[in-house]
Order: structure tokens, then sequence, then C-alpha cells
């Protein structure tokens, strides 16, 4: 099953520029949102020469290869397990990664064959999530379309008890090596892993609310 298929930003922008200590470029929209859905566009961070720098994806990657982009709709999760076997994955894994912020994620619990309940994952301390991610340019005759998907892992014990899978949640401390296009491939592996159950709170949430939020 598909891991975070929606997940919120609200953080001042100010805010994030100290948190990722990225240098603002001209052309960059901030997008917020309590909502985000794939084919949306969401923020993230890379990182150029040594400088990081905030920009603006498409939720749903697409590989340089694809004929169409509705393949965002596939893509816009990627199983860090065999992220580096997958065509549309690969390349992207060795050169193009990125850190995408979330002020929560959301995620569906099966109560009965009718009914699910929703809850919001949210940081326990911290004010931000920083989910691992790739990203990947692709050229049409209509023109370009950088697009991004966020790694998934296992869960941890306590995303155990509604999903069976989570997001791949990066530490500050691993933002470097992660951004890095010149880390081993065995070193990134390394971070695709469930964080620490302590880390997330779970909050129950309404399915009115997604009605009201759907763009």
């Amino acid at each position: 099953m598909f891991m975070c298929g929606r997940f919120s930003l609200i953080e001042a922008l100010a805010d994030l520029k100290a948190h990722y200590e990225f240098e603002m470029r001209e052309d960059f929209e901030y997008v917020t949102g309590t909502n985000i859905a794939p084919s949306q566009p969401v923020t993230a961070v890379v990182e150029v020469d040594a400088i990081r720098y905030p920009v603006q994806f498409r939720w749903g990657l697409i590989p340089p290869f694809a004929k169409d982009e509705k393949i965002g709709f596939k893509t816009f999760n990627a199983r860090s397990e065999t992220v580096t076997e997958k065509p549309s994955f690969k390349r992207a894994f060795q050169k193009k990664r990125c850190l995408i912020p979330a002020s929560s994620f959301y995620e569906w619990q099966k109560i009965s064959t009718k009914e699910k309940q929703p809850y919001a994952i949210k940081p326990s301390a911290d004010s931000l999530l920083t989910f691992a991610g790739l990203w990947e340019t692709w050229k049409s005759e209509d023109g370009v379309i950088r697009s991004c998907t966020i790694l998934t892992t296992e869960p941890n014990e306590k995303m155990a008890s509604i999903h069976d899978r989570m997001p791949v949640i990066l530490e500050p401390d691993s933002y470097s090596k992660w951004l890095n296009p010149d880390t081993p491939e065995q070193e990134l592996k390394k971070l695709l892993h469930p964080c620490n159950s302590d880390k997330l709170e779970l909050e129950t949430v309404s399915n009115d609310f997604f009605k009201k939020t759907a763009k």
C-alpha cells in the first residue's frame, strides 16, 4: 500500500529558512497547505555547490524516460528497500536527493470494510518533519516539469498500529549527508529507516476535514 499520500506544511518561510539554512532564490514561490496531495506543488530543499536553496516541485516523480506525466500519480512514494533497483528512481537516488518539509502527514487506519479513521501524525517536540525525497526533470513539448517523490520505509512501533509503511524522516544531523551528491550509496542506505516512535504524536482527524480542504 502507498504511504504518505497527504501531508501539511504551514510553517512560516522565515522559520524554514532558519531551520534548513538555505539561501533564497528570486524565482521561488512558497506554497503552504493543510491537505497537500499528489500532483500539487510542494516545497523542497536542494543543494547546489554546497549551498542549499528552496525549490518548488510537483509531487509525483516523472522520470526522464516517461512518455506521459500521469505516471506521477503512481510515483509519489518510493519504497526505500527497492529505490536503487527501480528504473523510475535509481538515477535520482544517485544524484538528485532533496529534503521535503512537513508540519504533519496523514494516514488512515482501517476500522472495518467500510470505515477508516484518519490520523494526523505530528512531531512530538520539533515544529517540523523532514522527509527524504528524490527529484527529477522531465521535458515535454510544452515545457519542463520538476517533480519529486517521498521515500517510505517499514513503520516504527507507533505507526504500525495504523499502517504498514511510513515516510523516511531525517534528523537535522543527516541533512548534509542526504543532500551531498557525493555521499556513498551505502551511507545513504543507513538513513533509510523508521524514526523513533517518541518523535511522533498521533491525533485523530475527522473525515470532514479532507472534504473541506480538498483543492
